[in-house]
């Protein structure tokens, strides 16, 4: 309250929900890998490099992992230069497609002539 009253600053209701920060904390201890799943078109706007540092602080062995979904928006060469930025900045990161996937998916129980039900 006193950021909003006195800096202006937004907050989101998870932001203000003290159940969620814990929840998140819990993960973080007993997970090995952080993966922050974004949108390739603007991947900036969706990292959370306040989210990095809190676990580099609080252990420096967990490896941070940025999953970039909807690379199949970006050119070859988008990849290529948004690769070589957070390289520079020591961020892993991993470019998917979950429509591509899905797409394979269907590809592939398709040829198995639909023997998973659950996927139709």
């Amino acid at each position: 309250a006193v950021l909003e009253e006195e800096h202006g600053a937004v907050m989101t209701p998870y932001e203000k929900n003290l159940d969620f920060w814990r929840q998140l904390w819990r993960v973080v201890e007993r997970s090995e890998i952080l993966v922050q799943i974004v949108d390739a078109r603007d991947p900036l706007f969706y990292r959370s490099p306040d989210l990095e540092d809190y676990v580099e602080l609080s252990d420096g062995k967990k490896q941070c992992i940025l999953l970039m979904n909807k690379a199949d928006f970006l050119s070859p060469e988008l990849r290529q230069q948004w690769a070589a930025y957070f390289e520079g900045t020591g961020v892993d990161v991993i470019f998917f497609s979950a429509l591509k996937e899905l797409h394979k998916q269907k590809r592939l129980d398709n040829a198995a002539g639909g023997a998973n039900p659950g996927n139709g």
